[in-house]
């Protein structure tokens, strides 16, 4: 199927259109909080408190988002949290352009964005399956999550570049007007309101938890999910000490975040255009294990396996391997996505789609544990060792659990 086939129902087309410009606003809102505590304190440990004060309000609130998703009009819950996200962004944007902000303001508007983005995640994600007909779905999964990719390739480069010449600001700014722009576009979108308004409320909202508990290949796939997240993809949030050790500044940064979005929207696309015919499940595994390889790779770069900084090291080595690794990331999200939203029951898929959600604040939350471990041992050590844990588990998947082993196709 053509991965941009979904694009002819005009209602996910504009739902569509306003993702992208939240997912603009949510990639460079990283870089520019990112390179904005990091300029006001020099540690990597701060950039790990910055992503554990967004991730772990994420992590509680994905699932309620769920379940709100279930029970709630939708749209409507869209439009309050994008303005919502842009007002604090643009609160933030005019303390740190009248140089009045502190890392503390920094912490609370963290705190507040992952409490509103554990929200949105789910009820993004339980939304679009309902203005799309069945046949569209691999299409609109896979456009759904180019969106991120998408932006990942552009955004950080741009950004990179604006802040490097009028400052942290700028990027904040900008990704609150994205975020206005999602508000505007749920204005033009239908209602899509739950009827179970009236269920237990303890039952409904342990059912999702239940459902996957009791299904191997939900239970595997999600797990697997949150490992890759928190082992490896915390780098992310650590990247501009990372690039520090190569005198890196914003527009190195900028590329490395473009590499990762690069590689990552060529794999969503490349996973959404082939029709798997047989051994999903071991192309998902495998695809898993490659992403973990190359950023063992990147943790490497220039020094081999000496943990220390080497004067001369070539900064432009990590961009294709972050390409080539963030490549099979995205093929292996958007098989794990498809699987996922094709066998859930939709009556339960905003809360399965909460839980799953959470893998976005743990690889946030990973950032801590690279940070952490950057500031007490080295920072290429915090890249590189949860690659190897990812790897482990992938290993027993295959021996152990033939259900995921064995999944053939889900067409």
């Amino acid at each position: 199927m053509n991965p941009f086939s979904a694009l002819v129902i005009k209602d996910f087309r504009t739902y569509w259109f306003g993702s992208l410009f939240a997912m603009f606003g949510h990639r460079l809102i990283i870089v520019a909080i990112s390179l904005l505590i990091y300029r006001l304190t020099g540690s990597a440990l701060s950039l790990g408190i910055v992503a554990a004060a967004t991730a772990i309000p994420i992590m509680f609130f994905n699932f309620l988002g769920g379940v709100i998703s279930d029970k709630y009009n939708v749209r409507r819950i869209l439009t309050l949290l994008s303005l919502s996200i842009a007002i604090i962004l643009l609160i933030l944007s005019y303390l740190d352009y009248s140089d009045k902000v502190e890392p503390i303001h920094i912490y609370i508007c963290s705190i507040l964005l992952g409490i509103l983005l554990g929200i949105d995640f789910p009820a993004r994600n339980s939304y679009f399956p309902k203005i799309i007909p069945e046949k569209y779905l691999r299409s609109g999964v896979s456009l759904n999550g180019a969106t991120m990719a998408g932006s990942s390739v552009v955004v950080p480069t741009i950004g990179g570049f604006l802040i490097s010449y009028y400052g942290s600001f700028i990027g904040i700014f900008l990704s609150a007007v994205g975020y206005l722009v999602m508000c505007c576009s749920t204005f033009f979108l239908p209602d899509a309101k739950s009827n179970q308004e009236n269920s237990n409320n303890m039952k409904f909202f342990f059912e999702g938890f239940s459902f996957i508990l009791k299904n191997e290949i939900f239970f595997i796939m999600i797990l697997l999910t949150y490992l890759t997240n928190f082992f490896i993809f915390g780098y992310i949030q650590a990247l501009p000490a990372f690039i520090d050790l190569f005198d890196g500044t914003p527009r190195e940064l900028g590329l490395m975040f473009s590499s990762a979005g690069l590689g990552a929207l060529s794999g969503l696309l490349t996973a959404g255009k082939v029709n798997i015919k047989t051994n999903l499940g071991k192309k998902i595994l495998f695809s898993a294990s490659f992403f973990s390889f190359f950023i063992i790779l990147v943790s490497l770069v220039g020094v081999g396996f000496i943990p220390e900084k080497v004067p001369g090291t070539e900064i432009l080595l990590i961009f294709p391997l972050a390409i080539i690794g963030h490549f099979a990331n995205g093929f292996y999200m958007l098989s794990t996505y498809a699987v996922i939203q094709s066998l859930v029951p939709e009556h339960i898929r905003g809360r399965v789609m909460g839980i799953l959600a959470i893998h976005i604040s743990l690889g946030v939350l990973g950032g801590l544990w690279v940070g952490g471990v950057g500031e007490f041992i080295n920072i290429r050590v915090g890249v590189g060792l949860g690659p190897i844990i990812c790897i482990a588990f992938i290993i027993y998947v295959l021996i152990f659990k033939k259900s995921v082993r064995n999944l053939q196709n889900i067409d």
